[in-house]
């Protein structure tokens, strides 16, 4: 590590303060092991005046990216489903989420923010894989990813997933001296799709498995709901606002945060109201801002739930958004699973 190498507590990765800190004093570690089936590599530390500041970085087999690449390059095709997208990231071999903390002279520190930056060999967009019809053509890396591929002495024929966090210290001042240094990284659940099932109404039951555990959903309350019309901001957009909220219980009771319930429809896109005649070049909506806004199966529309029970057995769901009550929904199970333990990882 000859070359000059600035990296800052509240920094992400180029080299620059955010807030006129001083850079940290690098701390070489060089420490390699396997985890989850995966080549890990934690080349440097950097302690700094507010913390310290860890590099942790994973290895993806070139020859598995291009079968990833291979078997998923009809993902930019239109009307993809969810799960599909979903089913894709799992086996994406550059996507892994962790949290990590670290012990530090005997003391556990949780990191307080993190980065991350992914190195493809190949092509630029690991999850999008776009191929190329001409090797010239293809952007391999960006300049920060090939900067760091180059700073670690990293292979660049291999694929890279860089992550960069920081633990702030517990005492005011950083530690005279470091005597020991530990990591543990501890896997975040995936979410993998079970099976579908439709409620006709209160009372009716769903048997499922899983790892050989048979469970019995019982839907508890259908009601169908509309948000209230200011409940989006954009004034250019008519929004959908109808759902179901359903309420069941899982019998046995399964472990905590195992299994969810969604909604297999998408929410209905909003439409472009009339463009006002003084303002003629009103942008189209896109669809990447339109989930963020609406939400997806899996994501805000869990802040639209307005049926609440005091019995903790009782969970509540909700459908799509629609425009139209629809005729029918076709729920899915999902499972979240966390298919390997944590483990600890001696760095110093």
């Amino acid at each position: 590590m000859k070359d000059v190498w600035k990296v800052y507590f509240n920094g992400s990765f180029g080299g620059k303060s955010p807030d006129g800190s001083h850079p940290g004093q690098a701390l070489e570690l060089n420490q390699k092991f396997r985890f989850a089936g995966r080549d890990w590599y934690v080349p440097a530390a950097y302690l700094t005046a507010k913390g310290l500041v860890l590099d942790i970085l994973m290895r993806a087999d070139k020859a598995a990216l291009e079968d990833f690449c291979k078997k998923w390059e009809h993902l930019e095709d239109k009307d993809v489903p969810n799960d599909v997208f979903e089913q894709a990231e799992r086996e994406n071999p550059l996507a892994f989420e962790f949290s990590p903390q670290i012990e530090l002279n005997g003391q556990t520190l949780p990191f307080s923010q993190g980065h991350g930056l992914s190195y493809h060999p190949l092509f630029q967009n690991a999850a999008a894989c776009e191929p190329a019809l001409d090797e010239d053509e293809i952007d391999f890396d960006t300049p920060t990813e090939r900067a760091i591929i180059d700073h670690y002495g990293l292979n660049p024929e291999d694929g890279w997933a860089i992550h960069r966090y920081s633990f702030p210290w517990k005492t005011k001042r950083r530690p005279k001296s470091i005597s020991s240094l530990a990591l543990t990284l501890t896997p975040q659940p995936v979410r993998v799709p079970g099976a579908e099932f439709e409620v006709q109404k209160p009372g009716d039951i769903f048997a499922f498995s899983h790892n050989g555990i048979p469970y019995t959903l019982t839907a508890q309350n259908l009601e169908p709901q509309t948000l209230p019309k200011n409940a989006f901001s954009d004034a250019r957009f008519d929004f959908p606002n109808r759902f179901t909220a359903m309420t069941y219980t899982v019998s046995p009771a399964p472990p905590k945060n195992l299994i969810s319930v969604e909604d297999c429809t998408q929410n209905d896109p909003p439409v472009e109201r009339e463009a006002p005649k003084d303002y003629p070049f009103m942008p189209e909506a896109q669809n990447a801002a339109v989930v963020c806004i609406i939400g997806g199966a899996d994501g805000p529309t869990a802040l639209f739930v307005t049926a609440k029970s005091e019995d903790k057995a009782v969970l509540t769901t909700c459908s799509a958004l629609h425009f139209a009550p629809p005729k029918k929904i076709t729920w899915r199970i999902v499972f979240h699973e966390t298919p390997f333990a944590p483990e600890r990882f001696r760095l110093l």
